[in-house]
């Protein structure tokens, strides 16, 4: 099996100091406080992108579940606690008050298949590839609470037979023509990971959380989101799974009187697929990053906020102006001394809003992401004030609940991203090509770990939207989602104004039901798709059926 890399130092002190607080967690004879838990996903932690996160945004809209802030997850305890509501609700039987509950319990395993028939095409979020041929994945762990003291033991593990299909040509020889088809130098972006089985062992959404005094602080691998996006995320998203990390912020939002204010701070390690070089000869980066969201006063529901991220070498993880480059400037003044741009950093950035209106059951969002550092803020070249889309990408989303009663929820969802960068000066950057979002000349694994985006794959130089419904009933979900996405309209070789060029775009429909069988449930998806123009050749259409399966609570 190709590709197992050994757990990283931080992974793997992640998976030590939360053995360690099982140890003295299930040492003492304090139970847990009356709660209410679920049985969906692993029945911890909310799960970034899963059954249970998606489920009480609905329920936020629908006026159900409270209003708090959606733009910083995984949650903290303080909020899961606000958010596990026990009314009357489709699914208020997956919700269990237990005043019994011991300190410690086993999650809800879970085993899920993925088939692809004929290219790769992903079914949720990462670690987990899905190439094609086979995939199978698998998850178990632990959870215990004591005092402020919250405990997630959930690695997970998968494998995939990773069979071979026709790469788009990027040039490169050898095992490098695995890697992306634009910019196989600029980013660890690999249309396949090798010749062979695929498979990782990964920490999984595993955390030490402390939650005390409004403050959360902790170890975490957990997959994350900023930003209010729900299908297509644009800073940190759930598509790469999670990478180690230490965390600092806000268990809930504090009231400043004008607005209540809410955020977390993120240093983590980055780790490289085999088909990217080394970045000042090492092979993990540190990231650090800041999500923040105001809650204006007299407008409930209403979230704005911002995010950043910055990828140096690992070696400046004890670098003092490194740790603290969160917190500073995020020009670059071109031509002076005074230029924060340093040559071994990438910078991404967004500014997001979203409206939750419980009172029209819907809720309205959008996100605007930058790549690199902007020049002067009011001269060209790269002025933030003339161009403030240069180098930048979109998110335009909704959602709006038709039906809501005890027995049945119905919700209608669209969303779209735009990261094309046609419309986008560039030749004042001094570049011929067009330049997508995420790639990166010096940092060259660009915005990704493990190989894989730390955004949305759609928004890599691309454009996607998805229109679907959802059903809710105490039996389980139907959705039902139809989907677009331009891959890509460029390669090397081809004709840069856009003559003789054919788009590989790909129209597929994703159909999903989830059922419920006592603590258990089963979930299927169907997802048949053609792709128009496969790697640009025209009329090559390639068409791809996705089957997945999964289990949990067995």
């Amino acid at each position: 099996m190709g590709q197992k890399p050994p757990l990283t130092a931080l992974s793997a002190f992640i998976i030590w100091a939360t053995l360690g607080v099982f140890g003295a967690v299930g040492a003492t004879p304090h139970p847990l406080a009356a709660q209410v838990r679920s049985r969906l996903d692993l029945g911890g932690n909310i799960e970034v992108g899963g059954e249970e996160e998606r489920y009480l945004r609905v329920l936020q809209i629908a006026g159900v579940a409270p209003l708090t802030p959606w733009s910083i997850q995984p949650f903290s305890p303080t909020q899961t606690r606000l958010l596990r509501v026990s009314g009357s609700h489709p699914w208020s039987q997956r919700f269990a008050s237990d005043d019994t509950a011991s300190s410690v319990r086993f999650l809800r395993p879970k085993a899920r298949l993925i088939g692809n028939s004929a290219f790769p095409f992903q079914d949720g979020g990462g670690p987990t590839w899905a190439g094609r041929g086979i995939t199978g994945e698998i998850q178990a762990g632990v959870f215990a609470a004591w005092k402020d003291v919250f405990v997630q033991l959930a690695p997970l593990a998968f494998v995939g037979q990773n069979a071979a299909f026709a790469l788009a040509p990027n040039g490169q020889p050898s095992n490098a023509r695995f890697a992306d088809a634009r910019f196989p130098g600029a980013i660890d972006a690999p249309q396949r990971f090798g010749d062979r089985a695929y498979g990782r062992l990964e920490p999984g959404s595993s955390s030490v959380t402390l939650d005390v005094f409004h403050v959360l602080a902790g170890i975490s691998s957990a997959p994350q989101r900023w930003g209010p996006a729900r299908e297509f995320p644009l800073n940190i998203g759930p598509n790469g799974g999670g990478f180690p990390e230490v965390y600092l912020g806000t268990s809930e939002p504090i009231n400043f009187w004008l607005f209540q204010g809410h955020g977390r701070v993120v240093y983590g390690e980055l780790g490289q697929s085999s088909y990217s070089a080394d970045v000042a000869g090492q092979r993990k980066r540190l990231g650090s990053g800041l999500v923040l969201t105001a809650l204006p006063r007299g407008l409930p529901g209403l979230e704005i906020g911002g995010t950043r991220f910055i990828h140096r070498p690992w070696s400046d993880a004890s670098n003092v102006h490194a740790l603290l480059r969160p917190f500073s400037g995020g020009g670059n003044i071109i031509g002076t001394s005074a230029a924060e741009n340093d040559l071994f950093e990438n910078q991404t950035a967004s500014v997001f809003a979203r409206w939750a209106l419980p009172a029209a059951k819907a809720e309205f969002y959008a996100e605007m992401y930058r790549e690199d550092f902007f020049g002067k803020f009011h001269q060209a070249p790269g002025s933030l004030v003339e161009k403030p889309d240069d180098y930048s990408t979109f998110t335009l989303g909704f959602q709006r609940v038709f039906t809501s009663t005890e027995r049945m929820i119905r919700v209608l969802r669209g969303e779209l991203v735009n990261g094309q960068v046609s419309h986008q000066e560039r030749t004042e950057r001094g570049f011929a090509i067009p330049l997508p979002p995420y790639i990166h000349t010096e940092v060259t694994q660009g915005h990704t770990v493990n190989g894989l985006l730390l955004g949305s794959p759609e928004a890599y130089g691309g454009e996607a939207w998805r229109l679907g419904m959802d059903e809710f009933s105490p039996a389980g979900r139907r959705s039902i989602t139809l989907e677009r996405s331009l891959r890509f309209d460029w390669l090397p070789g081809t004709p840069l104004d856009g003559t003789l060029v054919h788009p590989d775009v790909i129209f597929d429909v994703r159909a999903e039901a989830l059922r419920f069988a006592g603590k258990h449930d089963y979930g299927v998806t169907l997802i048949p798709a053609i792709d128009l123009n496969r790697n640009l050749v025209a009329h090559h259409d390639v068409f791809n059926l996705t089957v997945a399966v999964v289990a949990r609570g067995w």
